[in-house]
Order: C-alpha cells, then structure tokens, then sequence
C-alpha cells in the first residue's frame, strides 16, 4: 500500500469514528413510561331509559286494593329527574335522582348504558332489553323493619312488548322485576313482586313501591307527565 492510500484510510477511519462519537452525544435517552391516555366512551342513553340530563317524569301515586287490585289515586305525586352524567372509575354514568313511596327524601342512582343492559354502579343489572331468560341476581332479604324472616330474592325481566296505560297515556311497555319469595304459610301467597314498567323513548311510566311483609297493602306510582331533553 502507498503512503497516499494510508493517509487517505487514516483520514477516513477518523472521519467515521468522529461522526459516531458524535451521533452517541447527541442521542437522548428514552422518556419515562406514560401509560396511553384511555378516552371516555360517548355518552349513550338506553330507549327504554332517556337518561339525558334535565329530563323529568312526574308521577302520582295509587293505592291498590288487596281484594280486587284496584287501583285508587291517592292525591300524593312524586317526581324524577336527570342532572349532569359523572365519572366513577374512569366510567361515565348517568345520575338519576328518583322517589320510593317510603322515602321522603330523593335517592340516587348513577347507571351506565352496557351493551343490552343497563347496570347501576355496582355493576348490577337493573334492565334488559333483550334478555327475558335470565336471572340477574339472587340474595337474601331480611330480617328487618320490613320483614321478620329471611326470604330469597331475584332479579329478572318480567312482561315484554305488553301494553300499560297510565294517566300519560297508553304505552307499549317491558318490565323489571324483582321477586321475593315467601316463605311457606305467608298468608300473602308464594311471592310478592316490585315490577318497574318501562317504555320505549319514555322512560318508567309505572313502578311498585316498596311495602311491608305484615299487611297486604301496595302502592303504585303511574306516570302524569314527562318532558325529555334533547330528544332525537
């Protein structure tokens, strides 16, 4: 090799060792680890449940006779109402405040859309819209101020596609039930049953209060009125 190509190699071996000295300087090391950022679903609204913020439903309550069923206005109306959804757990819900018979004050329930279902925010179903089959949840109720004996209760959908008329009109209806069994002997029958009846784009138009194991009297809350926000 000729002294020229040796100085010409040494000149490039040098050039390449400077460039990726170089390129090591200025590399960066990585970033620290972000987990990606998960965005909230779109807020859906069940039609059998509108829950969008600033709807209402007035009710009025009725007492049914143990005999015959019959129902008699008891001149005590009750309303319901959506305010803004809210995140629990990085999940949207809607907050859905609503009226028991035997509760004065308002309760609240946050529910999230699921698929076919709708679930509150424990994770328990309370409608179906397609699955009339299924029993959600079984448990015990009891003993308490409403029941001396501990009874079974379970979760399931009751009537589907079956027409019920309230003072808002006639409605094409499915239902929600939850059944208690009774315990051998009850002088009420096997079974006594809060049904909640809703409507498609209405809402509930009739719920079963709350009752007492020791008398036979029930009350029903039928729909009056309703206005829906933002309807489609």
């Amino acid at each position: 090799m000729t002294k020229n190509h040796s100085i010409m190699l040494l000149i490039w071996v040098c050039t390449w060792a400077c460039v990726a000295t170089s390129c090591r300087k200025k590399q960066m090391p990585p970033p620290p680890y972000l987990p990606p950022v998960v965005p909230l679903p779109p807020t859906s609204y069940n039609d059998y449940m509108p829950m969008r913020p600033g709807s209402y439903w007035i009710y009025e309550f009725y007492a049914l006779d143990s005999a015959n069923g019959a129902a008699h206005a008891t001149g005590r109306f009750d309303s319901a109402y959506v305010a803004a959804d809210t995140t629990i757990n990085f999940r949207r819900y809607h907050t859905y405040f609503y009226h028991d018979y035997f509760s004065p004050e308002y309760q609240i329930r946050y529910q999230q859309d699921s698929l076919q279902y709708t679930v509150d925010s424990k994770g328990l179903i309370i409608l179906a819209t397609r699955d009339f089959k299924s029993v959600f949840r079984t448990y015990q109720f009891g003993p308490n101020a409403a029941v001396s004996d501990t009874i079974k209760v379970t979760e399931q959908m009751g009537n589907r596609y079956a027409t019920t008329v309230v003072p808002a009109g006639s409605f094409m209806t499915i239902s929600f039930l939850e059944v208690f069994h009774l315990p051998p002997g009850s002088p009420y029958g096997t079974e006594r049953i809060k049904e909640h009846v809703y409507a498609r784009n209405i809402g509930l138009v009739k719920e079963t209060s709350g009752f007492y194991f020791s008398t036979p009297q029930v009350y029903e809350k039928r729909l009056v009125r309703y206005y829906l926000a933002n309807k489609r």
